[in-house]
């Protein structure tokens, strides 16, 4: 029996797809390795931040456009399901080490204004020096009102709710004319079949003209780290220094994160650079003092040849369609990413 549309991954873009394929009417299968949001996509950072708004191009533009249509799709999500997605418009500080970044920022304020249309607005602040060390900001801190963050296993939770079931046990082996193959023999053909598994979507993607691999998986590690008694961060904003996110989660705890590893022995394990990464940011954050870390995460996260969100059909299979990438930006564009995907079928 031929599917009308199989969804081959159950990530935040493969949820995204199925559930835009529902609105719009198509029957729609979903099948995953594992389960919703087993991957990277399940993150404990949930970090949504924009590019700095200065030298504007289209690939900024688009990321803007994600950020500013989401609190829409969650609000509408979280109606249909009731799961609180966990967002929150929470700002991001950027430390300021230099003398000169102050007149920098100052004048991509400017361009924040212009660019981000109102939406959001970027600002020089002096830190509160329990959550930011001055130390670390002896300058002040540029303030990006355009930041969020979310709870990205509930938000693939409520995805998972929204778009219907999802089938486990299914780990591609190979994609051909007559439909997708997985590990375990199984046959499945489909009019339509959307390839979003992530990293491992690249597998399955053939290399570029000039021999460039479609793109990698880069490895990421991440903990969670449990306050001691203290004033409550929940509302603060997210810091971000020298590519390390300190992330209130909004659930009295606090994420750390995160690595970005092109070469690595195990996908999913950590080691010494997490420990790194905690270190720097109880260095940077003095309300960090005491916590306990609860949780260490690492998982490949899929990163485009041109770092961009690769939506397109398959180069040699014109009823598959790809939809994979967005790095660090995947959480803020998959249902951008999904409604391009949908609108290829």
């Amino acid at each position: 029996m031929e599917l009308d549309c199989l969804v081959i991954g159950a990530g935040v873009f493969g949820l995204s797809v199925a559930r835009a394929l529902k609105s719009a009417g198509r029957d729609v299968v979903i099948v995953d390795a594992v389960g919703a949001g087993a991957g990277a996509s399940a993150t404990p950072l949930g970090v949504l931040a924009p590019h700095a708004p200065d030298r504007w191009n289209e690939k900024k533009q688009v990321q803007f456009e994600a950020l500013r249509s989401l609190p829409d799709v969650i609000k509408a999500l979280e109606q249909e399901t009731g799961i609180d997605a966990g967002y929150r418009r929470c700002g991001r500080l950027i430390p300021l080490t230099r003398a000169h970044h102050d007149p920098l920022w100052r004048g991509r304020a400017a361009d924040a204004e212009q660019n981000w249309q109102g939406f959001g607005n970027l600002s020089v602040v002096e830190p509160e020096a329990v959550w930011l060390s001055l130390d670390s900001a002896p300058f002040g801190a540029a303030l990006c009102g355009l930041s969020a963050r979310i709870n990205a296993g509930r938000y693939c939770k409520a995805l998972s709710a929204s778009a219907g079931a999802i089938e486990t046990g299914f780990r591609l082996y190979r994609l051909d004319s007559e439909g997708a193959v997985f590990e375990d023999g199984t046959r499945l053909q489909a009019k339509r079949i959307f390839l979003t598994t992530g990293a491992d979507a690249f597998r399955f993607l053939p290399d570029e003209e000039d021999c460039t691999p479609a793109g990698r998986g880069e490895k990421g590690q991440a903990a969670v780290l449990r306050l001691a008694d203290g004033p409550p961060v929940d509302a603060w904003p997210l810091i971000y220094k020298d590519r390390l996110y300190i992330v209130p989660r909004g659930d009295g705890h606090v994420a750390v994160g995160a690595t970005s590893e092109r070469d690595y022995t195990a996908e999913d394990t950590t080691d010494h650079q997490l420990d790194d990464l905690i270190a720097r940011a109880r260095s940077i954050c003095p309300r960090l003092d005491g916590a306990e870390v609860i949780e260490r995460w690492a998982r490949l996260r899929p990163r485009a040849a041109n770092k961009r969100l690769l939506v397109c059909r398959h180069p040699q299979l014109d009823h598959v369609i790809v939809s994979t990438g967005g790095f660090k930006t995947g959480l803020a564009m998959a249902h951008t990413a999904a409604a391009k995907a949908v609108a290829l079928a």
